[in-house]
């Protein structure tokens, strides 16, 4: 009888084969985050962190901006010195779009969170929302884009960002199924690590990486960075309904470095 086990030995996935870029350059999701730019804003969640650890007189970096959600919502809470960057030139032309009315003087910019064109010591804050970091294909890569966040951050400044997270209990029936494939060597062969996930949609496909808190920490701590504080969005706030049908519960990492 032949074997239907795959081979678990397979080229590592590229960055051409897992890449984002074709989901985030799609006309109905530019037009999404555009609407949530308007409509959702910055949540409560984020702007109780951002009041706690980001001063509002020093620079900031928003990676992954999407079309402004945040970095409007931090200009409109009284941030005035923010920059703002996504891999995806289709998001920062709504941005700017958006930002013909809004008027803010907030600078929007095309940028590879992996490998960020500003100089060292650079920023006092840097935020990267709604679960971007870990939409990075490739752990070599998403360590890459935080030890860029550490290389352009000021002594004493913060990192924020948020994550899926496959150990909480209305996931573990999922990630359950997901173990027992990667054990037989049935997982999807374009995966790098367990933990990654492709999201089919309408418009094509999103990769996204769940972790462990474990893993963010040691993550964390070989870049350079302690875990000054983390909670899920649901702990820090109640959200009102729109923010809760634009996104699921998160966990937000507040990081320091060492």
């Amino acid at each position: 009888m032949p074997s239907h086990k795959r081979n678990t030995t397979h080229t590592p996935p590229t960055i051409s084969t897992l890449s984002n870029i074709p989901y985030f350059t799609h006309e109905a999701i530019v037009l999404h985050y555009a609407r949530a730019a308007v409509t959702v804003g910055l949540w409560e969640s984020e702007r109780i962190l951002c009041d706690r650890y980001f001063p509002q007189d020093a620079p900031l970096l928003e990676l992954g901006c999407g079309a402004g959600r945040i970095a409007f919502g931090l200009w409109e809470n009284g941030w005035r010195d923010i920059t703002a960057t996504d891999f995806s030139a289709r998001m920062i032309e709504a941005a700017r779009e958006i930002n013909r009315t809004r008027r803010s003087g907030i600078v929007f910019s095309v940028a590879d969170a992996t490998a960020l064109p500003f100089p060292s010591e650079h920023f006092t804050s840097v935020i990267f929302g709604f679960n971007g970091l870990m939409m990075i294909p490739g752990a070599t890569r998403r360590e890459q884009a935080l030890r860029e966040m550490r290389r352009v951050l000021r002594p004493g400044g913060t990192v924020i960002f948020t994550g899926h997270e496959r150990d909480l209990p209305c996931r573990q029936t999922h990630w359950a199924r997901e173990r027992d494939l990667w054990a037989r060597g049935l997982q999807d062969p374009s995966l790098e690590q367990f933990g990654d996930y492709n999201h089919s949609t309408p418009q094509g496909r999103m990769f996204i990486h769940a972790s462990s808190q474990e893993e963010v920490r040691t993550l964390a701590k070989k870049c350079g960075f302690f875990v000054a504080e983390t909670a899920m969005r649901s702990e820090l706030a109640s959200e009102p309904l729109r923010v809760r049908d634009f996104s699921d519960d998160t966990r937000f990492w507040v990081l320091r470095p060492l």
